[in-house]
């Protein structure tokens, strides 16, 4: 999964995305600012980019994410959004470019360091991968999107039974959905689907659409294929 955190304006509520949208339709008629207006722009292009990015239509995706670039060509957003639609285009080296570019421009920028090492995920570099994320969590331990990454992984490798023990060791749901996914992924390695089925129904009843990246992780996991 290329996380969805894809840029964090589709982290925002929606209402919100649409203020996006007017108000730079705002601001260009009222030239009350023009590096307001540019910025509102850029903004409004990337959440079109990311709208066409969701119903899959990549090319457009990328179409509509062009003049957020040429207004600011160091946009961390909107490389990240980029190379993540060059990474469903299977463009993986000019993906990682866009990634790299990314965290240049915005040292430490989460969503293009995360895609990075889903890319080695997807070209099967799985020991690069695990690796990868391994460190990635040791530097960000309250990270639960990592350590889910990480256990999906290790699952899908058969890989260090030890820490696998140690990824969300806890009796006790934490603060995302990631408890309830991860009991999910164990059920589903053991060829449990149904009793799988019981904790991701909690996890949506509990926090709703925040599900979404941590089922897609899963669905892209491999480890339900077989059920």
């Amino acid at each position: 999964m290329l996380v969805g955190f894809l840029t964090m304006l589709s982290l925002l509520p929606k209402h919100f995305r649409v203020s996006v949208v007017f108000l730079a339709l705002f601001f260009a008629k009222t030239g009350l600012s023009h590096g307001a207006a540019e910025a509102m722009r850029g903004a409004a292009a990337v959440q079109s980019a990311l709208v066409d990015f969701n119903r899959k239509a990549y090319d457009k995706a990328l179409d509509d994410l062009a003049p957020a670039l040429l207004a600011d060509p160091q946009n961390a957003e909107a490389l990240n959004l980029k190379g993540a639609i060059l990474t469903k285009q299977q463009k993986y080296a000019e993906a990682l470019a866009c990634y790299n570019q990314a965290l240049k421009s915005s040292p430490g920028f989460f969503p293009a360091r995360y895609n990075i090492g889903a890319l080695l995920a997807l070209r099967q570099q799985w020991e690069e991968a695990i690796d990868y994320y391994r460190n990635l969590l040791i530097e960000q331990p309250n990270n639960e999107l990592v350590e889910y990454k990480l256990l999906l992984l290790l699952l899908h490798q058969n890989a260090d039974s030890e820490l696998q023990a140690k990824l969300f060791a806890t009796d006790l749901p934490t603060n995302t959905p990631a408890w309830y996914y991860a009991k999910a992924s164990r059920l589903y390695k053991k060829g449990d689907p149904k009793e799988a089925a019981k904790y991701l129904e909690v996890a949506r009843n509990v926090y709703g659409d925040k599900t979404d990246i941590f089922q897609q992780e899963l669905d892209e996991s491999g480890l339900t294929s077989s059920h």
